[in-house]
């Protein structure tokens, strides 16, 4: 189970969540939402799946408010969204993808199309986040190194790794897949390091840093 990609269901459809649950649950880890506000919640709290299917019409938030939302969350913000609606017109699919949506799949659907378009997206949004920590390596001379031993001198081994690549502007997403640990810890440990130096923020770590 570890192993799988995650897989965010977000439709209001009681039926379809458990339908595609179902569908995905051999090959993904599986998790779901029956609003855009409680997906919003979900990500907020830290989780961060690997791919998001989105419905579009719902109450309260429809799915392009909430991915407008997603898109403000930092550690799910490159996470590849698929609309899976039942609105089926041009007009639609094409806000879909100038909104920011990595496909767009209309209901009812074909259950092998939407698997590979599932595993196209996630190599994308794979891609595109090493290259996204690539470009991020790249600005790694603007770290002041004495600045860096001497905010870090009271820190864990660990805590020093995450302060790094925090430094460097990684997600905490960015920072769990590049060390292997969950985005929770991830989390947690980066709080603990803004505690231990006076600063409650990315920002301000980052000032400290500074060349």
């Amino acid at each position: 189970m570890g192993d799988k990609n995650a897989v965010l269901l977000v439709d209001d459809d009681p039926a379809l969540l458990i339908s595609v649950g179902e569908m995905l649950k051999n090959d993904y880890a599986v998790s779901s939402a029956k609003s855009g506000c409680e997906a919003r919640e979900l990500l907020i709290g830290g989780y961060v799946p690997d791919i998001i299917l989105l419905d579009i019409d719902m109450p309260g938030l429809n799915g392009f408010e909430t991915l407008q939302l997603i898109r403000e969350i930092e550690d799910v913000r490159d996470v590849p969204v698929i609309f899976l609606t039942g609105i089926d017109t041009v007009e639609s699919e094409v806000k879909g993808i100038t909104s920011g949506a990595a496909d767009y799949v209309t209901k009812p659907f074909v259950k092998d199309s939407l698997l590979a378009r599932l595993a196209q997206n996630l190599e994308k949004g794979k891609r595109l986040r090493q290259l996204s920590m690539m470009e991020k390596n790249k600005f790694a001379a603007d770290i002041d190194e004495s600045k860096f031993e001497q905010t870090a001198a009271n820190l864990t081994g660990t805590e020093k790794k995450i302060l790094r690549l925090i430094a460097l502007g990684y997600s905490n997403k960015e920072i769990s897949d590049t060390l292997n640990y969950s985005v929770g810890y991830v989390k947690n440990t980066a709080s603990i390091i803004y505690e231990k130096n006076h600063v409650g923020s990315r920002g301000e770590i980052k000032k400290l840093l500074k060349t």
